[in-house]
């Protein structure tokens, strides 16, 4: 799947480097694996340079950073995969441009020595034809960090936790132009040479001026997705179906109304803030990268909390994998109350990294999911719309792996949780 093409790619690398006047010596694919059975998002490569790009080797640009040296042998170039499942590829570059651009201003605005943590972008292309959309940008070393966080000492990992909360809280200090009018993605309009709202990378349809609208528009395309499913059927079964309409439909602006969550609040979000797009260096102890911006968006800066941080003890959804916490660590979070007693013996490791995490970012006076308004109903749409299309019941790799009685059991469980949180939404 993901090799078909593998030669036209190599091609429309060495094109993109000719543009420049520059030369390779090697080209590397990073994370590649020609026997992934999922398409892959992006297509990245490392570049060795026969001979070192230079100061004035790009051209000015928008939302590009000039050479500052002139003996450059590495590069990355990234292709965007138009193939990638469950994206929306309508400015998928500039998103991801502009959203580095900005979160690079944050970084310098908090603490400017972190700002080349965010790779340096020299040259972008957007999709054209039969030409994948591309970024040129530069090349850093390090392991991701999810491979080898398990096997610090504790006090490294306190250290690593520590230097994401700088990189994040600076993510956070993000400066949105006032082109950025709205809920959404990020485009750049070249004529005017500045950043404007434009459409998610994440989903269809927008930019939403209103919170509500946003929210209206995620709900129905996880509703469409379940439509398509023999399992789930669109929930029309049992009468769920005509409770999400309803509440989908004049149910839910009212329900944000009286949560106390500020629908003016914008920011950019990363959208998938987690140790596997952290570069680390082992022998400085130091962060030397955060990559991989697809996802990012302007939302309401509490939706960083439900993608992001999985692995730290961050995430409303509490930690990645198995919940050792018995769902004590997800009303923590929600709590900013970590000091719970009867925290099983399994989990406490987790605890203490979730615990840490959260001190990081009330020292640096970044609002932590407690110190949002809100924050509880806003997690609790989270929760609904992963009810409407859990991947598990609906994905055929998944479903293959299951007996037809674990199929319909899981449903059925599923459907009463559903309902349970729709009884509990419209209530509120």
């Amino acid at each position: 799947m993901n090799h078909d093409g593998f030669n036209a790619r190599l091609a429309q690398v060495g094109e993109i480097l000719k543009k420049y006047g520059l030369e390779s010596s090697d080209i590397s694919p990073i994370e590649y694996d020609a026997e992934c059975p999922f398409p892959y998002n992006n297509f990245i490569y490392k570049v060795t340079l026969a001979k070192p790009a230079t100061r004035g080797c790009f051209p000015d640009g928008i939302c590009t950073t000039a050479l500052q040296r002139d003996d450059l042998t590495a590069l990355v170039i990234r292709l965007s995969n138009p193939k990638a499942e469950g994206l929306n590829h309508a400015n998928r570059v500039q998103n991801e441009v502009a959203s580095m651009h900005l979160a690079r201003k944050g970084l310098q605005s908090f603490k400017p020595e972190l700002v080349d943590v965010i790779p340096a972008v020299y040259a972008w292309g957007a999709r054209e034809g039969d030409e994948l959309g591309w970024t040129l940008m530069e090349f850093k070393e390090g392991t991701q960090l999810d491979t080898i966080f398990a096997s610090l000492s504790d006090a490294d990992k306190t250290d690593v936790v520590e230097q994401i909360a700088d990189i994040f809280s600076g993510v956070q200090r993000a400066p949105l132009p006032a082109s950025v009018t709205s809920y959404g993605g990020l485009t750049v309009d070249v004529e005017r040479g500045e950043i404007v709202t434009g459409q998610m990378t994440t989903l269809e349809g927008g930019p939403w001026n209103e919170y509500a609208d946003l929210w209206r528009t995620t709900l129905s395309a996880s509703l469409a997705e379940a439509e398509g499913s023999t399992v789930l059927e669109g929930w029309r079964p049992n009468g769920v179906r005509e409770i999400l309409d309803a509440f989908i439909s004049s149910g839910l602006q009212g329900f944000l109304a009286k949560s106390g969550v500020d629908t003016t609040l914008r920011g950019l979000v990363h959208g998938d803030l987690t140790m596997n797009n952290i570069l680390y260096n082992q022998e400085t102890k130091k962060i030397t990268a955060l990559v991989d911006f697809d996802f990012a968006s302007v939302l309401h800066p509490a939706h960083e909390f439900f993608t992001s941080f999985g692995d730290i003890g961050g995430s409303t959804a509490g930690m990645r994998g198995p919940d050792l916490s018995e769902g004590r660590l997800s009303k923590a979070i929600l709590s900013g109350k970590f000091d719970v007693e009867d925290v099983p013996e399994a989990a406490k490791s987790q605890w203490d990294i979730a615990r840490t995490w959260d001190t990081a970012l009330q020292k640096r006076g970044t609002p932590r999911p407690s110190d949002v308004a809100g924050m509880q109903a806003v997690n609790q749409l989270r929760e609904l719309n992963g009810l409407l299309y859990p991947f598990r019941l609906a994905h055929p790799m998944f479903l293959k792996r299951m007996t037809l009685e674990q199929v319909v059991e899981g449903r059925k469980a599923a459907e009463a949780t559903l309902k349970s949180l729709l009884e509990t939404l419209s209530s509120e």
